[in-house]
């Protein structure tokens, strides 16, 4: 069949607007929040690849690579991207493990272009939403996480282009190279072997020849996505094209990413924690390890599902560092008797403790359907795929799983569109049961480091200086924006030297071919509003249903109409009656975050959307919080005339419109 010139939305593909608007983000087009996520980001990615050196698995790396900071930058990024992957120790987002290709290409071309600070940050910027949004639009299908390995593909090629200043043109052509031979990961060497570091080396590579190739003049197909025999149709069982290019400048990947704290997978990061707290309360009533009778861990179906496919495989002292990662008895185990899990507990002499393997022979894992279902409505791994696939997302979850599908959120439920409140509930609860009778429980909701859980500043610093990182590094990224090259080089140098064996590149100078956009002043200040909602979010399971059904259409009405009014109790009622507490939650965080975003994209001196308006708004939400904290009903918005002028739609039929599309 012959490649298609052009797709059926506006006569340009997928990736001529993918490429067209990534190909000129800058900087200051992302709000501070996502700049904030970008430094983050960095010093985890940083701190990954320094523990993967560290291990024995990483020295071998080192030795067939070379280091980090040698001249060679394509070699560099090979040695780097497979050092952070081994240990299973880097962030993840919707969609994917981004940071492998998106930081790394990034920091390996930054010593030999010259880039300053702002340079690659926008680099990764672009790199992040480009892998981001194409992962997304297959994330129904076979591949998923560091197993979706064409995530680096896109990351790559973005990365690189960006901080060459390339056109969009390369984009196009380089991006149609590179996924016209997309990797195909198979699950026997990925879950047991080192093959695991291809999943990221591979593609890294195809991705920078596909880069070689476009800026040579090499063509590429610009519809390879979308084509009847591309990619989608290849890597999706529910291809979903508009995820790639939704919500440009509002929908911000970036923003999803979610820190590790500990090595291993995210679908075990909870239990790890659970046990953690655990280790505590068996110091604290005096219990031996050979005092525990059984470990029992409920987890939502990823954690089940990640655990069943796991002990298919034999796991013990000898099995490689991949296998040791997504092993939830030994992690569990180790956690429990140590208080804590690290790269050291990875590598001999601890991963030869008997009593590490008796122990993770008492765990077992059992499914928790209230924990699937809150998994499923988060936005990652899996929530906003599913809410683009509309109708479709049953089928498709049900032919994985029968009674999955029995824990789908209503299928009215829209995409979000703002992730400014982006969620990833994958959490456990891990039960101790001891000889003598007694138990201890703990449970987490999701990981520490999980997007929408707090501060990921201090948890990336944190992350860095334990992987033995120099103090000065996590003060440097902080200012990065006001680094010039020098400070860059000096900044990636401080930060790698040492983890491997490594040459000094000579360092080429480049140039900056265009002008800097500054960014856009907003017409309406909304961080309190923001802070309002956050907090609010923090404490929602203690709201009544009636509140959040009236913050949520309140928050939905304000977005589609400008006007703050009342809001009926007749649709409050509705929408209580129709929908389930954790759908009310919900509705709340979407319908929050899209106000959100239609009003910092409001142009200065717009007066739709007046500043006390958003103040009465966050004056309501903040005593809505109050409740939650005092067991007070404050009646919040029912009923209380706000005093702004009403005009079109109003009252329960707009309001509950709002509460379904926001």
């Amino acid at each position: 069949m012959t490649s298609a010139p052009a797709d059926a939305c506006g006569g340009r593909t997928l990736i001529r607007r993918l490429a067209d608007w990534a190909s000129d983000l800058e900087l200051d087009d992302a709000p501070e929040r996502v700049v904030a996520h970008l430094r983050s980001q960095l010093l985890s990615q940083l701190a990954a690849a320094r523990t993967g050196y560290a291990h024995p698995l990483g020295r071998r790396i080192a030795r067939a690579y070379g280091g980090p900071l040698q001249p060679d930058p394509a070699r560099a990024a090979v040695s780097l991207a497979m050092a952070a992957i081994c240990l299973d120790h880097d962030d993840t987002a919707y969609a994917g493990h981004l940071s492998h290709s998106c930081v790394t290409v990034p920091v390996v071309y930054a010593r030999q272009l010259r880039l300053d600070g702002r340079r690659l940050l926008t680099a990764i910027l672009a790199a992040d939403e480009s892998a981001a949004r194409i992962t997304a639009a297959a994330t129904l299908g076979p591949f998923r996480g560091q197993a979706a390995a064409h995530t680096h593909l896109a990351g790559t090629v973005a990365g690189r282009l960006r901080a060459l200043d390339a056109p969009s043109r390369a984009w196009v052509n380089g991006l149609g190279l590179a996924f016209s031979v997309p990797p195909w990961t198979l699950t026997p060497g990925f879950l047991s072997t080192d093959a695991k570091g291809f999943a990221a080396a591979a593609p890294i590579q195809t991705g920078l020849a596909a880069c070689d190739g476009a800026l040579a003049g090499l063509r590429g197909p610009a519809d390879v996505l979308e084509h009847p025999e591309g990619f989608l149709r290849r890597y999706a069982d529910v291809p979903l094209p508009e995820e790639a290019v939704a919500g440009f400048g509002t929908l911000w990947h970036t923003e999803t990413l979610s820190y590790k704290t500990h090595p291993g997978s995210a679908y075990i990061g909870a239990a790890v924690d659970c046990a953690v707290d655990c280790a505590a309360e068996l110091r604290a009533a005096g219990a031996a390890p050979d005092d525990i009778a059984e470990v029992v861990v409920a987890g939502s179906l990823f954690t089940s599902g990640l655990d069943r496919a796991s002990r298919a495989r034999h796991i013990g002292p000898n099995a490689s560092v991949a296998a040791l990662n997504f092993s939830l008895p030994y992690n569990v185990a180790t956690a429990l008797l140590t208080g804590t899990l690290g790269p050291a507990d990875l590598m001999p002499p601890a991963v030869e403790r008997p009593e590490r393997w008796k122990l993770a022979a008492k765990v077992r894992t059992v499914h928790d359907p209230l924990l699937s279902r809150a998994a499923l409505l988060s936005t990652a791994p899996l929530g906003q795929a599913l809410r683009r696939a509309g109708e479709h997302a049953d089928a498709w979850v049900r032919a994985a799983d029968e009674h999955a599908a029995d824990l789908l959120p209503p299928a009215w439920l829209a995409p979000e569109t703002d992730f400014r409140f982006a969620t990833k509930r994958l959490g456990a609860r891990v039960t101790v049961r001891l000889h003598d009778g007694r138990e201890l429980t703990a449970h987490r909701a999701q990981a520490a480091g999980a997007v929408g859980g707090g501060e990921h500043a201090a948890l990336a610093r944190e992350k860095f200086l334990r992987s033995g990182g120099h103090p000065e590094v996590p003060y440097m990224v902080a200012e990065l924006t006001d680094l010039d090259a020098n400070g860059v080089v000096r900044l990636i140098s401080l930060a790698l030297s040492g983890a491997a064996d490594e040459a000094q590149a000579e360092i080429p100078r480049g140039e900056r071919r265009r002008p800097r956009r500054s960014r856009r002043a907003l017409s309406v200040d909304t961080r309190a509003l923001e802070g309002a909602y956050g907090r609010l979010l923090r404490s929602a399971d203690s709201v009544p249903d009636h509140v959040l059904a009236e913050l949520a259409l309140q928050a939905g009405a304000l977005a589609a109409s400008g006007v703050l009014s009342r809001v009926s109790g007749t649709a409050v009622d509705a929408l209580v009656a129709s929908a389930p507490r954790d759908v009310l939650v919900d509705l709340v965080r979407r319908n929050a975050a899209h106000l959100l975003g239609v009003l910092d994209r409001m142009p200065a001196g717009d007066d739709g959307l007046r500043p006390q308006v958003v103040e009465q708004l966050r004056a309501h939400v903040e005593r809505a919080e109050k409740s939650a904290r005092t067991g007070m009903d404050t009646g919040v918005a029912t009923g209380v005339d706000m005093g702004v002028a009403t005009g079109g739609k109003t009252g329960a039929a707009q309001s509950a419109e709002n509460a379904h599309d926001g």
